[in-house]
């Protein structure tokens, strides 16, 4: 089995604070850079950012997400954020991840759970990841002065080449 990644390409909405980089969400997410990113410090503010399309062919095995991540601006503790994987009118799955302190504040990788199918019987599609995006919501205020701070975040799928 092969991988690819599916990078942000376009910002739908965003309620964080962008942090260095270009300026936008998307290009701040999609590159190498741990010093771009957004970070938020409110319940409930999101942001949501589309992917590229899919184009390596062959038959898509199951796609998670990757979201790397860590809480800014605190000396100890953790807190949630919300990461869901949709199209324009449609979430195929929501879960939850816990962004931890870490000393010297170095981000952590944090991956969803690998999905097979989109609606829990039928298997992913070229179609349907060619409209993916991620929504990332604060779901609880971090404690104090700290900030939920996201610094890469991308869909991985996991297909079988044709051939």
């Amino acid at each position: 089995m092969a991988t690819v990644n599916l990078h942000p390409n376009s910002t739908d909405s965003n309620q964080w604070t962008i942090v260095g980089g270009s300026g936008t969400v998307h290009q701040n997410l999609a590159d190498s850079d741990d010093t771009s990113l957004v970070r938020d410090n409110a319940n409930g503010r999101t942001f949501e950012i589309s992917l590229d399309d899919y184009s390596a062919g062959g038959t898509i095995n199951s796609i998670r997400f990757y979201i790397r991540g860590v809480m800014f601006n605190a000396r100890s503790g953790n807190t949630d954020i919300r990461v869901r994987i949709s199209d324009s009118s449609t979430t195929y799955y929501t879960e939850e991840v816990t962004l931890n302190f870490t000393s010297g504040y170095a981000p952590e990788d944090h991956y969803g759970t690998a999905r097979t199918t989109y609606d829990g019987s039928n298997a992913w599609t070229d179609g349907i990841l060619d409209g993916i995006k991620l929504n990332v919501a604060t779901i609880e205020d971090p404690p104090g002065p700290a900030f939920a701070q996201i610094n890469k975040a991308y869909i991985e799928v996991t297909y079988t080449p044709a051939g």
